[in-house]
Formats: C-alpha cells, sequence, structure tokens
C-alpha cells in the first residue's frame, strides 16, 4: 500500500506544481489578412468602413480566413481567445462560428489536431500536450462567423515559436456564405482553408455571407492583392438582372489591372430542392448560362480568364448541405477538391 500511496503523491504534487504555459500574441504569426491598416483579426482595411455597404463592413469583422501560421517545438500547445461578438446561428455548430481548431504539418501532409470550443466569450484550453518536442509546422484558424478581440498561443516554457512564410502570392477567394465556411463544423473546414491545405499556398477569404453582390468598391480592393489567382463565387447572391448589369464591367475592369493574374469564376450550385422545384432550376440554369456567356465573351480578348463549368461541381451539394443550399464539412470538402484541382492548374 505505501508504494501506491507514494505514486499517488507524486502523481498529484506533479500536477499541482505543474508549470503554466506561457502564452504568446498570435498577430506577428497571422496571414489570410490582405490589406494594411485593418483592425485586429479584420478582412478589410479601416477606410473602407465609408466606401462599402455596412453589412459588408460588418462581415470583414468576422475573421474568416485569417490563421496563426507558426513553427514551434513544444510539447503541449494551448489557446486562448476573446470573442467579439459571441455571434450564434441555429444552423451551424458554435465550433465553427466561434471556435478555432488547430492542424500540424507532418511528412508535407496537414493533419487535425483538436478544436478549441467557444464556452465563453473569453476562452482558454490545452489542444494537445505530450507532444515529443521535435519542431513541427501549425496552423490555427480563427472563428468563421465572429470576430476576435485577441488570440494567443500558449506553449511549454522552454519552447521557441516562430512564424511561418508561403513561397507564393495567395489564392484569393471572393464570394458569399458558403466562401465564408457555413456552415461547417469548425475554421478548417471552410473550403479556401482546405485548398490551402491541399496546395501549401496562403488563401484570403473575403467570403460575405449574403453580400457578395461584386460591388466596384469591393472589387477594386480585391484588384490591390497581388494574388496568384483570383477566385470569384458571388453568384449564388446575385440574380440575373444583377449578373447581366455587373458582371462583364467589373470582370474587364479587373482583368485590365492584372492581367498576369488568372481569375477563375465559379458558377451557382444547384440547390438541393432545386431538381424537384422547377422555378428555382429554372432561375439557377439562367443564371449560369448568362454567367457562361459573358465568360465566353470576355475570353476572346483575355487569356487569363477561366470558368468552372457547373456540371463540374453538380454533385456538391447532395447530401452535403444544412438546409439545401450551405455545405456541411462534405459537401466543402466536395467544393475544395473541385476547385482544388482546378485552382492548383491555374498557379503553377
Amino acid at each position: 500500500m505505501k508504494w501506491l500511496f507514494s505514486i499517488f503523491f507524486c502523481i498529484s504534487f506533479c500536477m499541482l506544481f505543474a508549470a503554466e504555459p506561457v502564452f504568446y500574441d498570435a498577430t506577428p504569426y497571422l496571414e489570410g489578412m490582405a490589406f494594411d491598416n485593418t483592425l485586429p483579426f479584420s478582412r478589410l482595411p479601416l477606410e473602407a468602413e465609408n466606401q462599402v455597404r455596412k453589412p459588408v463592413w460588418d462581415l470583414s469583422r468576422n475573421s474568416a480566413g485569417i490563421a496563426a501560421h507558426f513553427i514551434t517545438d513544444a510539447t503541449e500547445i494551448h489557446v486562448r481567445w476573446e470573442l467579439l461578438n459571441d455571434f450564434h446561428m441555429v444552423h451551424m455548430p458554435g465550433t465553427g462560428i466561434r471556435g478555432v481548431d488547430l492542424y500540424v504539418r507532418s511528412d508535407k501532409v496537414w493533419y487535425f489536431v483538436a478544436t478549441g470550443k467557444p464556452y465563453n466569450i473569453l476562452n482558454t484550453t490545452k489542444l494537445i500536450h505530450n507532444l515529443n518536442g521535435d519542431s513541427r509546422e501549425y496552423l490555427l484558424y480563427c472563428p468563421l462567423y465572429d470576430g476576435l478581440k485577441q488570440l494567443s498561443i500558449g506553449i511549454n516554457e522552454n519552447a521557441v515559436i516562430n512564424g511561418v512564410e508561403w513561397d507564393r502570392a495567395p489564392v484569393v477567394f471572393y464570394g458569399t456564405s458558403i466562401t465564408q465556411g457555413g456552415c461547417v463544423s469548425r475554421p478548417g473546414m471552410a473550403y479556401p482553408a482546405i485548398i490551402g491545405r491541399k496546395l501549401n499556398v496562403e488563401t484570403i477569404n473575403l467570403g460575405f455571407s449574403g453580400n457578395g453582390h461584386m460591388d466596384p468598391e469591393i472589387m477594386d480592393y480585391i484588384a490591390t492583392i497581388d494574388a496568384s489567382c483570383y477566385v470569384f463565387d458571388c453568384f449564388p447572391n446575385m440574380n440575373l438582372d444583377m449578373i447581366r448589369d455587373r458582371v462583364e464591367e467589373v470582370i474587364r475592369s479587373m482583368l485590365e489591372k492584372r492581367p498576369d493574374t488568372p481569375l477563375l469564376l465559379v458558377p451557382n450550385i444547384m440547390p438541393e430542392d432545386a431538381w424537384h422545384n422547377l422555378m428555382v432550376y429554372q432561375e439557377i440554369t439562367a443564371k449560369n448560362n448568362e454567367l457562361e456567356a459573358i465568360y465566353s465573351r470576355l475570353k476572346r480578348k483575355y487569356k487569363n480568364l477561366h470558368y468552372l463549368p457547373a456540371k463540374k461541381i453538380r454533385h456538391v451539394p447532395v447530401e452535403g448541405t444544412v438546409d439545401g443550399i450551405h455545405l456541411t464539412d462534405l459537401g466543402q470538402n466536395r467544393m475544395a477538391d473541385v476547385l482544388g484541382k482546378k485552382v492548383k492548374r491555374l498557379i503553377k
């Protein structure tokens, strides 16, 4: 019995006096923010507040696509994050809206590690421990539909942490709630993030839920980003008249400003009910046909313009949505698979 008591005492003593992690501000390690002069964890520059529509500005405070990218030899990793709004939705998990998640790169492949669950406005949690102390590369993704006041990474006292930079310009995604990440279980499952890990490239997520309207002001900001590819997935938020009135002009302007950068147009995915609702089917088909016609006209002059045929993403929403249109993890993985292959060819 004495040896049992000794073991229990030693374990209790070690737990009582276990070293606290050292927390580092994650700001120096952030990526996914395309502009200077921004508020913390925001996706548009400060001056945009008076230039873009209010819903777009408010959504730009969501930290979708922003991630801490770092290397550490830590044996344990903690995270502390403070939410901006404590936002909730009925059709999306809180871990996707307000949580964080960690990935590690091993043998050139990214693997999921752990999720930080948002129980409160200010959250602290241990993501992993008992690591062997080898230096590894990590991505810590920020909330998709909420913003942050602060984010800190905690590691054991003797460990070292450093930032990482990619070796090429980012891929910029401009789009809708689907692009922003609705309605995945955790931030790393948004399709721009999945594509970033597949291709080992930084991604900029400019998905604005319900507001991917190809506003000229937003297009002007996007044109200032030095990108390896632009992906425009706005059309679920645009009606037929908006596509006719706006798309050809703003795409032409974008291509004139960035003639050497590939630009990919992504048509509407077909909502699941459209296979049974003739009116919805005809509406989506008309929008996609109009977009393809615009592409065909512009392609004659602009060789860096590309189009993803609608049939390529026909299977994406089938049993892959939460409500017929917003993608679950399954749907986002399918979208990332199709788009990732296309983007890979464009950025070589």
